[in-house]
């Protein structure tokens, strides 16, 4: 059993960044935009909150079947040394125990991925162009159908990169941070690694109908400002991440701190709870 398995599953989340048509600045000067959803009232956890495309860890992550189709690409060892070669804190999510095939940095990433697909038909795949950071999105192929093929198990995530001769952009996706679902909440906890992803365009969204009830490409400030509004609602963790980039208006800018950064790790957030007289305090 992983450490704390007991008590926090693993999961990933992948904040999704898009650039603006012609790299226009909006109201506030942002060129970008962020993709978020509003989960159902069917889903378990966070009903009716808006968060990151994001879900809980599955053993097909993990699958050997990744190992073959790097293998059947030609990716070196080395590319992906450039994935699994981080000098900082590593959260427990990321460490590897006896038993797991793939090294946690890719096997936590293909995750993110993986939901990020399932949940808003969204595939990320590696650049074959020059490397300028910014992921793709591939959306020539029958969406809906793989879509519902690899939500509901029929088949393998790894089986659609496969079949598209694609690689899962494990480069582009930056560790961004970890956080821990607080004590409080007695039903479900997870660990959740969050990535951090850049289009340069906003890409077709196809959402799941349980989960998602309606996405939204905005900037951050608009995000926050309805918040703050009671349009709508933001989990401790969205909110967080929203206000870090809020203060950042280029996704250029963006990008080079997230390749800078990315081998120095994380360390995890946990709230603190604390019910006020007139609402709800999180303390980290």
């Amino acid at each position: 059993m992983r450490a704390y398995e007991k008590y926090w599953r693993d999961s990933a989340s992948v904040i999704v960044l898009a650039r603006n048509r012609h790299n226009e600045r909006d109201i506030h000067g942002y060129n970008y935009k962020v993709l978020v959803f509003k989960r159902t009232e069917n889903t378990s956890f966070l009903p009716n909150h808006i968060v990151f495309p994001g879900g809980s860890f599955d053993p097909q992550d993990d699958s050997t079947d990744w190992l073959r189709l790097f293998g059947e690409q030609r990716i070196p060892p080395e590319a992906l040394q450039t994935v699994t070669s981080v000098s900082g804190p590593r959260p427990h999510i990321f460490r590897r125990m006896e038993g797991d095939q793939l090294d946690r940095s890719i096997s936590v990433r293909l995750c993110a991925l993986r939901e990020c697909f399932e949940e808003l038909g969204v595939l990320l795949t590696a650049n074959k162009g020059p490397q300028t950071g910014f992921s793709v999105a591939r959306t020539d192929f029958d969406v809906r159908t793989w879509q519902a093929d690899v939500h509901d198990g029929r088949k393998a995530f790894c089986q659609l990169y496969e079949q598209l001769h694609e690689t899962p952009d494990l480069w582009g996706l930056y560790e961004w941070s970890t956080w821990m679902t607080p004590t409080h909440f007695r039903r479900k906890r997870f660990e959740t690694a969050f990535f951090l992803a850049a289009l340069n365009e906003v890409c077709p969204v196809l959402p799941e109908d349980y989960e998602v009830e309606e996405y939204m490409w905005e900037s951050p400030r608009n995000l926050l400002d309805a918040h703050s509004e009671g349009i709508l609602w933001l989990a401790p963790p969205q909110s967080y991440e929203l206000h870090r980039l809020s203060h950042v208006h280029d996704i250029d800018v963006i990008v080079r701190v997230a390749k800078a950064r990315k081998r120095f790790g994380t360390t995890p957030f946990c709230p603190v709870g604390f019910n006020a007289a007139d609402g709800y305090i999180g303390v980290l």
